[in-house]
């Protein structure tokens, strides 16, 4: 008699690469460090992993805030931008929430200036 059990994990990993090749290595790089580039959706057990899709997220995912400098945007490196409305500006005087957005670097980041 034979059992067998087979569990899927969702590892999302957001790394900023050249081509599919430094994509696979760079996952499996932060797998084995334990890295924060890797999101789980359950906890993961240690189980063979296998790469099941690379997809160039660079222009379609939504803006997720840097822990380091939350004015970049943790996937991209592009900047972001708060869309909510702080408690001090509301009419209600409680913060409204909002989502994070890319924004146009700014003209500085362009070399326009004085």
């Amino acid at each position: 008699m034979l059992a067998s059990r087979t569990e899927y994990y969702v590892i999302e990993a957001f790394l900023r690469v050249t081509d599919r090749d430094q994509a696979e290595s760079a996952f499996y790089a932060e797998l084995e460090a334990g890295a924060g580039a890797l999101r789980w959706d359950q906890e993961y057990d240690g189980s063979e992993t296998e790469i099941d899709r690379i997809e160039d997220v660079t222009q379609t995912h939504n803006a997720m805030p840097s822990g380091l400098d939350r004015r970049v945007c943790q996937l991209c490196g592009r900047p972001v931008q708060w869309g909510g409305i702080p408690a001090n500006h509301s009419p209600t005087g409680e913060t409204i929430p909002g989502p994070w957005l890319h924004v146009d670097p700014p003209l500085a980041d362009d070399g326009v200036g004085l």
